[in-house]
């Protein structure tokens, strides 16, 4: 497949939304909870953060604006979006969400997020777009596991039934070169993370939760220069195989305006 036109990638989430990926029918009631809902569980081991009725939901490069041009915003209610550029240097990644308060399931499911349709799974891909492996999709499963917890999800592997529509996801996010940066960037961010978290609990034997937690408030997740070295060479990959296209697109991630 082509490189998808950076410009305007409507036709890459019609294609993205079309592919209705489904590990499981009804897989909420195997948790018990529809965790991956609201993350309530796991949420209640914060002290401070954590403590609202909202849920963040991560979206892609583009994707609020196509969702907002089909009219399909309103499904997340009550919400605001956030829109976070983090300037490594010779770039700027954006972290794009919606976060709602809408009761339960946070969007309905034919219009779900890509996120949502390819959750607990997180693709990952070399710089020309092979995917590799997947790992865990979010902070929560990071924390989860540091802790030694038992899954929340019980999805623990891709049916065979659902492996054609995994890989047509993944091909449609492959061929777009700022999408598969930021789902890069965005994997070696939480790598970063949790690398340091483990180092702080293996040294002091604090809780995962706290010491997540205490690092949130203090703005001590990161070592930004050593994130933002990492970051860059990634930019410099992208730069060196994609050119322009590439370069042209990161151009255009600048901090969209707040929506509520």
């Amino acid at each position: 497949m082509q490189p998808a036109d950076t410009a305007d990638r409507t036709e890459l989430f019609e294609r993205l939304y079309a592919t209705d990926l489904v590990y499981q029918p009804d897989c909420w009631k195997l948790c018990g909870d529809a965790h991956c809902c609201s993350f309530k569980r796991y949420k209640s081991r914060f002290r401070i953060v954590g403590r609202s009725d909202s849920q963040d939901l991560p979206l892609l490069p583009g994707e609020f604006d196509f969702l907002e041009a089909r009219g399909w915003t309103g499904q997340f209610q009550d919400f605001i979006r956030h829109a976070q550029p983090y300037d490594f240097g010779p770039g700027t990644a954006v972290l794009d969400t919606v976060s709602s308060r809408r009761p339960g399931c946070r969007c309905d499911h034919d219009t779900r997020t890509v996120i949502c349709r390819l959750y607990p799974l997180l693709p990952v891909f070399d710089v020309d777009g092979h995917l590799v492996g997947t790992e865990a999709m979010g902070v929560f499963e990071e924390l989860e596991h540091l802790e030694g917890l038992a899954p929340a999800c019980q999805i623990s592997a891709l049916p065979f039934a659902q492996m054609g529509l995994f890989l047509r996801i993944c091909e449609l996010l492959a061929s777009d070169p700022v999408v598969l940066f930021h789902l890069e960037a965005y994997r070696r961010t939480k790598r970063h993370v949790f690398d340091r978290l483990a180092q702080a609990k293996a040294t002091t034997g604090k809780s995962a939760f706290a010491l997540y937690e205490g690092a949130f408030l203090r703005q001590r997740l990161f070592d930004h220069d050593a994130l933002k070295a990492d970051l860059a060479g990634l930019h410099g990959s992208f730069e060196a195989r994609y050119g322009r296209r590439y370069t042209a697109g990161m151009m255009q991630m600048r901090a969209p305006r707040e929506v509520a």
